[in-house]
């Protein structure tokens, strides 16, 4: 795709020092200047192939800030799916988060499911924050059909394999943050190798 606003700031982290974490957003916003703003309008109004293109390509070669469901939608509802006390004392949830009020009319239906860790009273001495989370899916629904041509196109030069089950053709993809993707004629489901994941300085 031509034409890609600049990403390098969803990748951009910081080394966990103490004046890091209190300089962190001047730090964040002097790198960042404005790619941030501009990749929120390219996200609210790119072409739908560009949008398909974009969710798969910024996740493909590394797990990045998460930016761009924000960019779609800034309304949403959580519900917790399941919460529990780890053996090292953590508090364990998976939430999941559901998307209105859409900024795109083609998206019909958002949601993200996020894995989270608070950290115990001993441990949040020797840290800056409270807790970590990444994302575990990423789903989206559209009123338009799915080209598949895009999909293939933002996975080029990854190894992955294509299988059918029932409706939906399966995507595993190797060495990427993308686990598989799950896709049917109208949506796709992104569903994240934990293994890439990385956890980024939280900014806010």
């Amino acid at each position: 795709m031509k034409n890609l606003p600049k990403l390098d700031f969803l990748y951009f982290n910081l080394e966990l020092t103490e004046e890091n974490y209190l300089n962190r957003r001047e730090l964040y916003y002097n790198k960042v200047d404005w790619d941030e703003r501009h990749f929120e309008n390219y996200v609210e109004t790119c072409s739908f192939e560009e949008l398909i293109f974009i969710m798969i390509h910024i996740y493909r070669d590394k797990y990045p800030r998460e930016k761009f469901d924000s960019s779609i939608s800034v309304d949403w509802e959580d519900q917790n799916l399941k919460s529990y006390t780890n053996k090292k004392g953590r508090i364990i949830t998976e939430n999941k988060f559901i998307f209105n009020d859409f900024i795109r009319k083609d998206v019909i239906n958002m949601s993200s499911q996020f894995h989270s860790e608070e950290y115990t009273d001993d441990e949040s001495i020797e840290k800056y924050w409270r807790n970590e989370s990444y994302m575990q899916n990423l789903f989206l629904e559209f009123n338009k059909e799915i080209p598949l041509e895009i999909i293939e196109k933002a996975l080029e030069g990854k190894d992955y394999t294509k299988t059918k089950k029932d409706s939906i053709l399966i995507y595993e993809v190797q060495n990427s943050p993308i686990a598989s993707l799950e896709v049917t004629k109208n949506s796709i489901k992104l569903n994240i190798n934990e293994d890439k994941v990385i956890l980024y300085v939280s900014i806010w």
